[in-house]
């Protein structure tokens, strides 16, 4: 092998054992393929849709903050804690925290039933009411066994237009 194709060999070896800098070109597709991917993910919102689509709160917030939510739709994930009465059960997504649950009455039209593994979360979305049996009824064409609900009369509740199961 002569002088020129052995430093060609040597060069060769080079390139493929150290790592490729990237070019002009290079970072500029990857920079847009992360914008688009930025995009796909985040969803094309604007002011207007926020107010569609309420944002994802947590039981601690409508606990600790139960004025602010009165009467405003709410997003919450959780997991279910238990039934309660016939259209309704709990939910808490700091149970080890010494936080009280929130009931969640079922005025969506579709039955529900809380799931059998209690690691799968629930979506619910509605209205933060506090719980006031007669009025929850009227309003929401829902029926209530007062005796069910005793320990939750005037603490906030999300009346639920949605539930679902998520995760």
């Amino acid at each position: 092998m002569n002088t020129l194709d052995q430093n060609k060999s040597n060069q060769d070896a080079k390139a493929q054992n150290s790592p490729r800098t990237l070019g002009l070109q290079d970072a500029t597709l990857l920079l847009a393929l992360i914008l688009i991917a930025g995009f796909v993910r985040l969803g094309n919102i604007n002011d207007q849709d926020k107010s569609t689509f309420p944002s994802l709160i947590s039981t601690s917030e409508v606990v600790d903050n139960k004025d602010a939510f009165i009467g405003k739709t709410v997003t919450i994930r959780s997991k279910p804690v238990q039934k309660v009465g016939l259209s309704a059960f709990t939910i808490n997504d700091e149970p080890r925290i010494s936080k009280a649950p929130i009931l969640v009455v079922n005025a969506s039209g579709v039955p529900f039933d809380l799931p059998a593994n209690r690691n799968r979360k629930v979506e619910v979305t509605g209205q933060v009411r506090n719980l006031v049996i007669p009025e929850i009824e009227r309003d929401f064409n829902v029926s209530l066994e007062d005796d069910n609900y005793k320990g939750y009369i005037n603490r906030p509740a999300i009346i639920a237009k949605s539930i679902k199961l998520v995760q």
